[in-house]
């Protein structure tokens, strides 16, 4: 099935209202205080050379110094590594659009043996383009990727335009540079009101696979694969969208209003829902390349 482009959410006239909030290309690296650490060995190691007879303990704060210094070292080859790739750019994704799943939740941990009360975590996370994110607050020790670790932490809210260009390694998606614009345009009270039961039944009947409804809520002609298609060549379109991950995935989808219509992200698609005279029906989709 040819695929188109993702359509950008929050671009067109808005590009000017976004902020970069973090981008590694204009990040320092900030944890040198760390390599203290193994220098102070170093010269503890050193002074007890000098005063000790046996030298044996100057001999184990030796080893420490050298293993805590290798330890140091990783923070720092992560920093240079990711600021390579941002620069290289040929293995990074951006994802696009608005910002939907916000969460984030407060973990409590016992603290160590000795210690009085409990210590917390915070870990947050968010769509963006059908691409999810997510990360402990705070937590990135070169520094290398967004992990909201300002004071205050920057608030990112569903509704909120976002541009993220990030690198994917191992089961992590690092964020190497965040931008962010205000929310959308949000719909009048009446414009949600009016769009629930149509979204109600659309998302039902699309979860369940009754296709015979999710027909009857889609605006014909339909372009697909390049092709204006009529009500009669609905097979081709539900049987080349609404795979069963779709079909779940709009089960539980929440739309985001985007100016005069709805967009409901289901990787690797975006549905786009617009009022006509019969009603919010299904009139458009757009295909993201990463998905």
């Amino acid at each position: 099935m040819k695929r188109r482009s993702i359509r950008p959410q929050g671009t067109g006239g808005h590009d000017t209202l976004m902020r970069t909030v973090f981008d590694i290309a204009n990040t320092r690296y900030e944890e040198w205080v760390f390599f203290a650490i193994p220098l102070a060995l170093l010269a503890l190691a050193a002074i007890g050379r000098w005063r000790s007879k046996t030298q044996r303990w100057s001999k184990v704060l030796l080893v420490f110094a050298a293993l805590t210094f290798l330890i140091m070292l990783i923070p720092l080859w992560d920093y240079h590594a990711m600021k390579g790739v941002m620069a290289d750019g040929h293995d990074i994704k951006v994802a696009e659009g608005v910002v939907s799943d916000a969460w984030t939740r407060e973990r409590r941990e016992a603290r160590s043996r000795g210690d009085i009360g409990y210590r917390y975590r915070t870990w947050e996370g968010f769509t963006v383009g059908g691409v999810t994110f997510g990360y402990w607050r705070g937590f990135q020790p070169s520094g290398a990727s967004f992990t909201n670790r300002g004071d205050p932490p920057v608030a990112i809210e569903n509704g909120m335009r976002a541009r993220i260009t990030y690198h994917e390694q191992w089961d992590d998606k690092r964020i190497l540079k965040l931008e962010l614009g205000p929310a959308a345009a949000t719909s009048s009270p009446g414009a949600v009101a009016s769009f629930a039961p149509d979204w109600t039944r659309f998302a039902t009947a699309a979860a369940t696979g009754d296709a015979a409804t999710v027909k009857a809520l889609t605006r014909f002609p339909f372009l697909f694969e390049g092709q204006e298609l009529s009500a009669d060549r609905f097979d081709s379109i539900w049987m080349g969208l609404f795979t069963p991950a779709v079909r779940e995935c709009m089960g539980r989808a929440q739309p985001q209003p985007e100016e005069d219509r709805f967009v409901v992200f289901c990787t690797p698609y975006v549905f786009y829902f617009d009022k006509g005279a019969e009603g919010w029906r299904f009139s458009e989709f757009t295909a993201d390349p990463e998905g």
